[in-house]
């Protein structure tokens, strides 16, 4: 079967967002939203943990919290087991990319649980606790401080996404909970909340941020707001705004030139683009928006609008409204997976995650699209591009996501997939962190 991650955004951001680098995340994403809760309420960021601010500026970690600063590589893996009704989630550091078959036997677990780097360490948001790792110098995670925005409410393990902006500013917008922490990295203490307000959307609809990224002087997310109960979207792309200096309100700008539903990311230009694909297609097959249509937008570095003058259309480009969210290969080409247009949508939308959509190389400055080999009878796990060095990788197997599922991690060129290791889990996360 072809995988959804409990219906929401895959994948974490790491320091910048790791679509820029990647698509989650990702935050690398857990994957449920019930868990127990880990530790206090930390009021306005009190810190629950060992240790206290230190200088993020350049450094690569520490052996210890405030310590010095070790000179080996560590490259994050972070998995995760699906149970029936479980996920746990698992951190190792390595000294770079691992080969060959790779278990969790040897990785430090936790329950459902958000992933992110930066600065050199490693953070794990748990039940709304944000907890900071240092890595040593034989690639232990440290144990350091943590704050907590639980008395705010519990957000789901999906539906929060935290970007960096700088040592002292982090952003985790939580639309479930009507606000976005601002939070210092440096200290673990919690700084400001921003409120979101995300009008003409009922409220018994999902509402949650695809990607997040640090843009110059702003933090972006684009967000999805539906309902798979009722198989209904907000039609329009929409992207909240926070500058990333100060604590002024959200933003909002809207394009309803294609649906939401997508991954974005940043070229070396600054440029923002976002994929307005209808979460997987889904609903533009099944979603009942008159005139509706998938497809690719821009806004321009310094600015917060769309570009009028820029639209990628998934039907010219792909000869299908319908793919997976695009996979980066190099800089401006993308593996896609593509609903065969000779095949007619499932009269049970239930029946629309089974079909096996076709891979694609797509080259988002031409605009065009032809066959990708050596995926054929695989299914993508998420829509989450992985970046490590410039080399971007990606997780697929022969039977999709669900439990007990396990993943082979591709590295991706243009020429195909190179298969660099078999995970005993699903990829939650895979980024250098020093």
């Amino acid at each position: 079967m072809i995988s959804i991650f409990n219906r929401s955004r895959l994948g974490v951001s790491g320091a910048i967002g790791l679509s820029s680098l990647l698509f989650c995340a990702l935050p690398f994403a857990a994957c449920s939203t019930s868990e127990e809760p880990d530790g206090s309420p930390g009021g306005e960021g009190g810190d629950t943990g060992a240790g206290g601010a230190v200088s993020m500026g350049g450094e690569a970690g520490s052996t210890a919290e405030g310590g010095a600063s070790p000179q080996s590589g560590a490259v994050l893996v972070a998995g995760q087991t699906v149970g029936l009704e479980t996920y746990q989630t698992y951190i190792k550091i390595f000294p770079e990319v691992p080969s060959g078959t790779v278990t969790f036997s040897q990785f430090r677990e936790f329950g459902n649980a958000n992933v992110y780097t930066f600065g050199g360490y490693v953070f794990v948001e748990e039940e709304g606790t944000m907890t900071r790792f240092a890595v040593d110098e034989k690639l232990n995670l440290v144990e350091g401080p943590r704050f907590s925005w639980q008395d705010l409410g519990i957000a789901g393990a999906n539906a929060s996404y935290t970007v960096f902006a700088s040592a002292d500013r982090a952003y985790t917008f939580a639309p479930s909970l009507g606000v976005t922490v601002v939070w210092s990295p440096s200290t673990m203490k919690r700084t400001g909340l921003l409120e979101v307000n995300l009008l003409d959307r009922p409220v018994d609809w999902e509402t949650w941020a695809s990607t997040g990224h640090l843009v110059g002087d702003k933090v972006i997310w684009n967000v999805f707001s539906g309902s798979f109960d009722s198989i209904s979207v907000y039609p329009a792309v929409t992207l909240a705004i926070a500058d990333a200096n100060t604590d002024a309100p959200l933003r909002y700008i809207e394009d309803d030139r294609c649906l939401p539903g997508g991954p974005a990311f940043v070229d070396e230009q600054g440029d923002y683009y976002v994929h307005g694909a209808g979460y997987f297609g889904y609903f533009y097959a099944y979603g009942g928006v008159p005139d509706a249509r998938t497809c690719a937008l821009r806004v321009k570095a310094g600015k917060e609008e769309f570009d009028p003058g820029y639209l990628a259309d998934y039907q010219e480009m792909l000869g299908s409204y319908v793919s997976d969210p695009w996979i980066r290969v190099s800089e401006d080409q993308f593996l896609a997976r593509v609903w065969d247009p000779g095949v007619e949508f499932p009269e049970f939308p239930d029946d629309f995650w089974t079909v096996e959509a076709r891979p694609v190389l797509v080259d988002l400055t031409q605009k065009s699209s032809k066959p990708y080999p050596g995926l054929e009878g695989t299914y993508g796990i998420d829509g989450v591009s992985y970046s490590v060095d410039g080399a971007n990788y990606y997780q697929a197997n022969q039977d999709g996501y669900g439990e007990g599922a396990e993943v082979d991690v591709y590295q991706l060129v243009p020429s195909g997939p190179v298969k660099k290791f078999h995970l005993g889990g699903v990829l939650l996360g895979l980024q250098r962190v020093r």
